[in-house]
Order: C-alpha cells, then structure tokens, then sequence
C-alpha cells in the first residue's frame, strides 16, 4: 500500500497544490488589472486545472493495478470509484455528494472537448473556464470567497460548481478510503 500512499503524497498532492497556486497567481493579477497578465495567469489555471483533474481522476486506474495486501482487489478503475463514491461529502461534513462522477466529467471534457458518454453531465470543455462568482451562484461555503474569478464547473443543468471544492471532496475521500488523515482543507 506505501506505493500507493506515495503517489498520493508525491504527484497528487503536488498536482493540486500547482493548482490552488494559479488560482492565488490569478487573483493576484486580476488585482493588478493588467490584461496581459490576466491572459497569462489563466491559461496557468487552465493548465494546473487540467493536470491536477487528470491525475486525480486516474488514481483509480492507478489503484486498481497496483496490488496492495490491505485493499481488495480491483477488476477495473470504475470498481475503485464506486467504492470511493460514497466516501465523498460536501466540505467534509456535508451531505454526500456525486464528485467523483463530475470529476470524471470534467476530465472527459477536458481530454475530449465533447464527451461521447450520454450520462456525462459536462458537455464540452468551454464549460470549464474561469469565471467570477457571484453571490449564489455557488453553494455556500464552495470555492473563493467575495465573488472572486475561479475556475467554475458549469453542468449541463446550468448549476456550477468550484473546481477547487470538486477536487477538494474527491481528494477527502480517497484519504478517507486510505485511512490517511485529513490536512486542512486546501493545505494539500
């Protein structure tokens, strides 16, 4: 299992702290009003976004075929997320909430701009773009506070959501399934 345990601790948890970085990069340059390096600090977003949607995403395949003693063994990645999916809650102490399927989405979107899948509630990538949040138009208590830009996930339904919450509760179950204990939120 350490294998495992240090993949989290080593690509992962760098892939979202790259993230949780661009994002602080972005409100920094939106505070300076340079529209050159707001172009700049997005396409950062976008990218960090990208690879840490796709590296936490694809640690089920990554779990699924690497054997460790004290998990059970797993036929397909689609095995390990349905035993993850229930772990997932909103903020840690919210109800359960369907994250781990919307990641998939979003990385779906990412990797084919248009998903095939019809259960996909993400339909194409321009639906994941930084955005300013206004005052409910999130859940309370998702994503950066006082409306500021962000990365928004944007569902067929019209809801959005925080890219950084999404990756935030997905990342809380799998610690919780490991039995790894949870660091403060957004102190990946």
């Amino acid at each position: 299992m350490q294998i495992i345990i240090d993949r989290v601790n080593g690509l992962i948890r760098s892939a979202l702290r790259a993230y949780l970085a661009a994002e602080r990069d972005l409100d920094a340059a939106n505070e300076t009003r340079d529209h050159a390096g707001i172009a700049a600090a997005k396409e950062k977003v976008d990218l960090a976004a990208r690879q840490a949607v796709d590296l936490l995403h694809h640690f089920a395949d990554f779990v699924c075929k690497e054997p460790a003693p004290s998990l059970p063994a797993f036929k397909k990645p689609e095995d390990v997320r349905n035993v993850i999916r229930p772990l997932c809650v909103f903020g840690r102490t919210g109800p359960s909430i369907d994250d781990v399927n919307l990641l998939m989405d979003v990385a779906d979107a990412f990797k084919h701009h248009r998903p095939d899948r019809k259960s996909a509630t993400v339909d194409v990538s321009f639906a994941i773009t930084t955005q300013f949040g206004g005052y409910g138009q999130l859940r309370y208590g998702e994503g950066k506070y006082g409306g500021a830009e962000q990365t928004i996930v944007t569902r067929k339904t019209g809801e959005r959501r925080a890219l950084s919450s999404i990756l935030q509760n997905v990342f809380d179950a799998w610690m919780t399934y490991l039995g790894q204990p949870l660091p403060p939120i957004s102190k990946y």
